[in-house]
């Protein structure tokens, strides 16, 4: 049996992995990984990223300020957990 999302849990998982993608492509996001997906009763996308220790309080705030504007658009949660971390793994 495959789970269908609904549209806006899609959406929602498509600007969060295009957000993360910008900000590795800028350096800000080491590695990330979005495997929380839900339907019901709590639609919404949740995950892990690392982001480089020592990066701009204002580039990381950013980011978080995104995910919230995500979760208004779409009336879905985003729940992506950002650590500081040295260096890639």
């Amino acid at each position: 049996m495959t789970l269908t999302l609904p549209p806006q849990v899609e959406e929602a998982a498509r600007r969060v992995q295009a957000l993360l993608e910008e900000a590795k492509a800028r350096g800000l996001i080491l590695e990330y990984r979005l495997d929380r997906f839900s339907g019901e009763p709590f639609p919404g996308v949740g995950g892990l990223a690392f982001y480089r220790k020592g990066a701009p309080e204002e580039a990381v705030d950013a980011l978080e300020e995104a995910f919230l504007d995500i979760e208004d658009a779409l009336d879905v949660g985003v729940a992506v957990i950002l650590v500081p971390r040295e260096r890639e793994a």
